[in-house]
């Protein structure tokens, strides 16, 4: 009697403890893979590890390492000269024809068409950059257009009411702002700003193809003769020029009545200068022969050496499908790269200028850095000259752009 109950008790045991063990065999392993990014803010960097939690929940086997470059350009040339990219990483639009070139990123067709990814609701300009041939190297994670911000208490200092429409507006207020020592416009001499109104005035920085330079245009040189001319009167201050890092910064600390950025600035400033988020109004920028903008984008891309390139898609996919898209954007820091993913709640805004169709892409092209470059040392160079001359400064600075342009 004993010995049956000692065999029962045994196998009753071996009941209950099987499904566990079986449960625990099934298991399958949990992978990490690391994500490289850069953050504009803290809220930023907080709302994309939201955004990554939603994702965990929804895949428990893949974990997600977050690292927040302070250098990112920099610290990605390293990691893909050690052979040690990340799995996932942010790819700006601006480099990644380089990158592409110089052949460490990880073509993501292959992946698209085997889980059947449709890209049919991304904005096909936002996609273009990370286009090579029949090859796309990343998927665009969000945009961004740049808009006009104003600084209500500063604005009715200099008895203006409303943000100016025209650059013709702008240049009356300029003269208000300037009567009560106001700086009017902080906005670096950087063609990733400027060219907005290179398409204003009824120019560019390139043609619709993104490879072929507008900078000889008359509509261009218009623009930056009006540019260089604000920067003289005093009308435009770099953030240098007002002891600032960035635009954002000198806006944030009332240095500045206007300012030109995008969607990234809202969080900056709820985080470091609340009292200025509160009185911050927004409008397209002012048009000139028409409205304009530049749009940037940047993408989520795979290292070609990645150690886990199956579960770097899975997180591609989800973050810029519509459930990972719509988490992200929903937060506040870029507008949606999707056509199916709403605008987030406070940025009627930027929603209505992204969807201009003179709000234009920032061309991607192999060497579009060295005219980034060319354009920007030049423009500085020009503006710390106290005694420039506009049209001269204007003509020079397009020089340098033009002869860095690949021939």
């Amino acid at each position: 009697m004993k010995h049956r109950l000692h065999v029962g008790a045994v196998l009753a045991a071996s009941i209950l403890i099987l499904p566990f063990a079986q449960a625990a065999q099934a298991a399958d392993p949990v992978t990490t893979i690391s994500l490289a990014t850069w953050g504009s803010s803290p809220s930023e960097t907080a709302a994309l590890k939201d955004a990554v939690a939603t994702f965990e929940a929804r895949y428990p086997t893949i974990k997600v390492d977050l690292i927040v470059d302070t250098d990112h350009g920099a610290q990605m040339a390293a990691k893909f000269a050690s052979h040690t990219p990340p799995d996932v990483f942010y790819l700006g639009a601006d480099v990644a024809q380089d990158w592409a070139s110089q052949g460490v990123l990880l073509d993501l067709m292959p992946s698209i068409a085997s889980t059947s990814f449709s890209l049919d609701a991304f904005n096909k300009s936002y996609l273009k950059p990370f286009q090579v041939g029949s090859a796309l190297y990343a998927l665009p994670k969000d945009a961004n257009p740049l808009v006009l911000e104003g600084n209500m208490t500063l604005m009715a200092k200099a008895g203006i009411k409303k943000l100016p429409k025209t650059t013709a507006e702008f240049d009356a207020q300029a003269k208000k702002f300037l009567k009560k020592k106001i700086t009017p416009m902080c906005v670096d001499a950087d063609i990733n700003r400027l060219g907005a109104y290179f398409v204003a005035f009824g120019g560019g920085i390139a043609d619709a193809s993104g490879k072929n330079s507008l900078l000889k245009s008359a509509g261009t040189k218009a623009a930056m003769n009006w540019v260089m001319n604000n920067y003289k009167t005093g009308a435009f201050r770099t953030p240098a020029q007002l002891s600032a890092g960035w635009a954002g910064e000198a806006f944030g600390k009332s240095k500045c009545a206007y300012t030109m950025e995008g969607a990234w600035l809202d969080p900056f400033l709820k985080d470091s200068f609340p009292d200025v988020s509160k009185v911050m109004i927004k409008a397209p920028l002012p048009k000139a022969k028409q409205a304009g903008s530049l749009a940037f984008t940047a993408g989520y891309a795979i290292g070609k050496e990645s150690a886990h390139p199956a579960q770097a898609w899975t997180f591609i996919s989800y973050m810029t499908g519509v459930r990972g898209m719509t988490v992200w954007t929903s937060y506040g820091v870029a507008l949606p790269s999707r056509s199916d993913v709403v605008t987030p709640l406070g940025y009627g805004v930027n929603g209505a200028v992204a969807k201009l169709a003179t709000t234009v892409t920032t061309p991607a092209f192999v060497g579009w850095g060295k005219v980034i470059d060319a354009f920007n040392n030049e423009a500085k160079k020009q503006i710390q000259d106290k005694k420039f001359v506009p049209a001269k400064a204007a003509a020079a600075v397009l020089a340098a752009a033009s002869a860095a342009w690949p021939a």
